[in-house]
């Protein structure tokens, strides 16, 4: 009998694969609700969902789905450049931000090294990090202050071993947003200690005035500073899989050396280009996002039991400080009724008093905090 548990690579042997909200097809089997019953609030997906115009896009290249995506794209990374305002030779194109975060530790993180992660935040930096035999170094962030960062703490937890210094900005799941020169004091202190940083733009689109806080026109500065941005989320497409990644050249042809051929497939290509070029949708996306979130932002501040953290984005870290009940048994109690929040319980720096909650449209917003009403979580 071969002992396969001891075939695997001595680092993998502990890893375990994050959880992740969106899944609706379990909500819909496990209670028999129709997919379309069910009101996600576990992923912060615009609410209006994909443009119209992608859809259209997609519609008119099904044809093309029985060849192998174009390899080279140069369309598409001249169409990223302009709309991030770099050139092309600084754009990677990814089966999703998260393959770049994986594609990333691949080529720059290896056993022995360290990866500074201040929590909570995303989990797959944790888990690619381990992946390659690196080791996360969590920098626990205070609720009492926001969970933003002390970046005199940060400059402490720098070692020689230190690989890379992971930020998400806005974070997830906490909605945090630092601006550039916070943002910029990190980098400049890890490039004089040559020390990478891995900077998640994926929330960035929600922000209103976005082109403030976006880091893109210092990647001809800073060689140490890689940028991922998402597609999936601002525009919908979540099912596509597609993002992007922002970067000197020197970092993306070290990732091009490890990429999968063909990770992004056409319908992806064609819907990225035509989803950036449509303003219309990007201004009433924001304009929705930014009065929905402060309608459901001033309705779950009125609810005593739940005390709710500043977000810049597009869903809120809530936190049940009253009674009994956790994450898990209101995940539970509410997905019941077709409606899906995101337990936090799994969160590194985090616990079962923590949830987030999406921002959607006003009307699914008041039933989600109509039915936490029917919630009992105090004596």
């Amino acid at each position: 009998m071969v002992e396969i548990s001891e075939l695997i690579k001595a680092h993998h042997r502990e890893l375990s694969p994050c959880t992740h909200g969106g899944d609706v097809w379990k909500i819909s089997e496990k209670f028999g609700i129709p997919l379309n019953r069910v009101v996600d609030f576990s992923v912060p997906i615009n609410p209006l969902g994909p443009p119209k115009k992608v859809l259209q896009n997609i519609r008119q290249h099904l044809n093309l789905i029985k060849n192998y995506p174009d390899p080279n794209h140069e369309w598409l990374i001249e169409t990223l450049s302009n709309y991030v305002r770099v050139k092309s030779n600084n754009i990677i194109v990814g089966n999703g931000s998260t393959e770049l975060i994986y594609l990333f530790n691949e080529a720059f993180v290896e056993s022995g090294y360290e990866a500074v992660v201040p929590i909570p935040t995303f989990g797959e930096y944790k888990v690619a990090t381990m992946r390659v035999g690196g080791r996360p170094l969590f920098l626990r962030c205070d609720p009492a202050k926001n969970f933003r960062l002390n970046f005199e703490e940060l400059e402490k937890a720098i070692s020689k071993k230190t690989r890379v210094i992971y930020l998400c900005n806005p974070n997830s799941p906490t909605g945090t947003l630092y601006k550039k020169d916070a943002v910029l004091r990190v980098v400049r202190l890890a490039a004089e200690k040559n020390i990478l940083v891995f900077l998640d733009e994926d929330y960035g689109d929600f922000v209103a005035d976005n082109r403030r806080y976006s880091m893109a026109e210092y990647i001809k500065r800073y060689d140490n500073l890689f940028i991922i941005r998402s597609l999936t989320k601002f525009f919908a497409l979540a099912g596509l899989r597609i993002g992007f990644g922002i970067a000197s050249p020197d970092v993306l042809n070290g990732l091009r050396k490890l990429k999968m051929p063909w990770s992004v497939n056409s319908l992806a290509m064609f819907a990225a280009t035509e989803a950036i070029k449509d303003n219309d949708y990007i201004t009433r996306s924001r304009l929705l996002i930014s009065r929905s979130r402060r309608q459901m932002q001033k309705m779950l501040q009125e609810l005593p039991w739940l005390r709710v953290y500043p977000s810049e984005t597009n869903f809120f870290l809530i936190e049940i400080t009253e009674g009994d009940l956790t994450s898990t048994q209101l995940k539970e109690g509410l997905a019941r009724k077709g409606l899906l929040i995101r337990d936090c319980s799994d969160f590194d720096g985090l616990n079962n008093r923590f949830f987030r909650v999406s921002v959607n449209k006003a009307e699914e917003n008041k039933k989600l905090v109509e039915n936490l009403k029917s919630f009992v979580n105090s004596e």
